[in-house]
């Protein structure tokens, strides 16, 4: 039996500006989202127009921060990249494709939700967009369960309301799906 631990919830708002948003790219498990991580099996692509910004989704503390390196760009990695964790260490995210990461983002940093992470960045013919990816942390990290998180739909459903939108998301930490609350 799966013995349940406390749920908690992650207010959750849209991750790429509104103004630049043109459409879903694919969600996890799909197209080249295969592997054995997290960070790219449950990554959700959210087209965006190059330069548009992108903020964080969420309250976190980032984890580990690549800053980009346009000298090793190619087809599957380009732009900064970086992880974060939610302030209880219980969920987290990925983004990349990133350029123009404001100074002061680095490891150890706290960020606000709707606090500017940077910009899309355009790599050759790849249509730009944001790569997200979310995980829960069963049991919390470090030592905690990483298990990918589905929430492409609702990303998608962020982009196209009124700038702003925040959606409570109950994360249950017995490995079920999160739930929006809407």
């Amino acid at each position: 039996m799966n013995k349940r631990r406390s749920s908690f919830n992650v207010d959750v708002s849209a991750a790429v500006n509104h103004s630049g948003f043109t459409h879903g790219l694919g969600g996890p498990h799909q197209g080249g989202h295969q592997g054995t991580n997290w960070y790219v099996q449950y990554g959700m692509d959210i087209g965006a127009h190059e330069g548009t910004e992108i903020y964080a989704a969420f309250d976190a503390h980032i984890t580990k921060f690549q800053p980009h390196d346009s000298a090793k760009d190619n087809g599957k990695e380009y732009g900064a990249k970086i992880f974060m964790r939610a302030p209880n260490d219980m969920m987290g995210g990925f983004y990349t494709h990133l350029i123009d990461v404001p100074v002061g983002i680095s490891v150890g940093t706290t960020v606000t939700r709707g606090d500017l992470l940077g910009r899309v960045h355009r790599f050759g013919g790849i249509p730009p967009h944001l790569h997200l990816a979310l995980v829960e942390i069963i049991g919390g990290a470090p030592g905690g369960q990483y298990i990918g998180v589905d929430l492409y739909e609702l990303f998608l459903k962020l982009e196209s309301e009124k700038p702003g939108k925040v959606v409570p998301v109950t994360f249950w930490q017995d490995g079920s799906k999160p739930t929006p609350i809407t």
